[in-house]
């Protein structure tokens, strides 16, 4: 899919307060550490340093928001940074990094694979990315973001200019957006690649509460439905996995069950008609590595639902099969208590995520919109770069369900139409 012909850029919000960027030196951090430390021993050391010097700058200058930006100074280590930051901490990893390396790490082996290299001016160019963020008003974990990812780029592209704006001349590529935490060494089973096509069949993503309405969806010819059920007894939610994947595997459609992952692998394992999970933010992030060794096994798919860029930049550590982003619009389906993404910051999502990354054999990914959706933002979030659209109560409320899911699917392929025609 070829990306849009403009470069949009974030919206940016106006921030209750100034945000100062602090790019400081871990080496610092590790002159008191012997020289048998670990990896992981010295990462540790290191993110433990970034923290105490936040909440330190915190309790002197109160008045102002803070973001530490822990890089390796001087020396040509691998290229990650450390950030700390009030909306969210970790580090921050180049997707160019292998990550075969990581795993080498963890076990103190020896690899061949080498990541981008952190350079003399790096640290000069983090600091200065992050004071452009800051000034045009981004907040504190984007802000690092935009810094890593100029960095990022530059390290990518020993020609690149040494200037380039916070919004990135490269055009905010996914191969040098950050993730937030390691990168895992083998991605998710993909969507069907029609989904990146001009026209397909699951452009309707049809999230429903129960099993009733799930199946009632697959009947009106609905192919790309999630079972979301929030709160029910394992056996109401076995019962009802079980009807949406009988009906799933007669009637052609691709199945997602909404956070009973556990449930979701059980099923799969001996019957047809699971297609995949999607799990929101917090719940992705909360999984432990073995569970998500457990789920990537099973062969199910994984979206992961996203409404920030440090967001994005964590869901995508993970190599999921799509990212939902959302709410676009405001929706009296989830009380949310950050703004909605809108359109603008929909099409800058969908810049980075249809750009692969073909060192990490990492495909164009999906992007569902979901949100506040009828026809009309259906068709304007499909034309701003959303693969497929997920439609809640625009369904389940209307007079005539089957009538809402065909003005639906017409309004979606008129907007991939106009995107593809661009």
């Amino acid at each position: 899919m070829n990306p849009p012909a403009a470069r949009p850029q974030p919206a940016v919000p106006a921030p209750a307060t100034p945000v100062a960027v602090h790019c400081l030196n871990w080496q610092q951090a590790l002159l008191d550490l012997p020289a048998s430390a670990t990896a992981a021993q010295r990462d540790a050391v290191v993110a433990s340093w970034a923290q105490r010097c936040w909440h330190d700058l915190c309790a002197a200058l109160p008045q102002q928001q803070h973001v530490v930006l822990a890089h390796p100074g001087q020396l040509h280590e691998q290229a990650r940074i450390c950030m700390v930051a009030q909306q969210a901490s970790g580090w921050l990893y180049s997707p160019l990094h292998p990550a075969a390396q990581l795993a080498a790490q963890a076990t103190e082996q020896t690899t061949t694979g080498q990541a981008p290299r952190w350079q003399t001016n790096s640290s000069d160019l983090l600091q200065q990315h992050g004071q452009r963020a800051a000034a045009a008003g981004f907040g504190g974990a984007e802000i690092g973001l935009h810094a890593a990812a100029a960095v990022f780029a530059a390290l990518d592209d020993a020609a690149a200019p040494t200037s380039i704006s916070p919004a990135m001349a490269a055009g905010w590529q996914r191969r040098h957006f950050p993730l937030l935490g390691a990168p895992r060494a083998h991605a998710f089973a993909p969507m069907p690649a029609t989904l990146l096509q001009a026209q397909h069949s699951h452009g309707l993503y049809a999230v429903m509460g129960d099993a009733d309405w799930t199946i009632r969806c697959m009947q009106l010819g609905v192919k790309l439905v999630q079972l979301r059920i929030k709160q029910a007894a394992p056996e109401v939610i076995d019962a009802q996995i079980t009807r949406c994947a009988q009906a799933a595997h007669q009637l052609g459609a691709l199945l997602i069950i909404n956070d009973h992952w556990q449930a979701a692998v059980r099923h799969a394992q001996h019957m047809p008609g699971i297609y995949g999970v999607h799990l929101g933010q917090d719940d992705a992030a909360a999984l432990r590595e073995d569970e998500l060794d457990t789920l990537q096994a099973s062969g199910l798919r994984l979206g992961v639902s996203s409404q920030t860029l440090w967001q994005l930049a964590r869901a995508l550590r993970l190599r999921p099969s799509y990212i939902a982003c959302g709410p676009i619009h405001a929706t009296a389906t989830k009380d949310i208590a950050l703004p909605p993404v809108g359109e603008n910051n929909l099409r800058f999502w969908a810049q980075i995520l249809h750009s692969p990354v073909p060192e990490q054999a990492a495909p164009a990914l999906p992007l569902v919109a979901i949100g506040g959706m009828n026809p009309e933002r259906a068709q304007a979030a499909a034309a701003a770069g959303a693969d497929s659209v997920a439609v809640v109560s625009n369904i389940s409320a209307a007079a005539d369900p089957a009538q809402a899911i065909a003005a639906l699917q017409q309004a979606i392929a008129a907007g991939l139409a106009v995107r593809n025609a661009a």
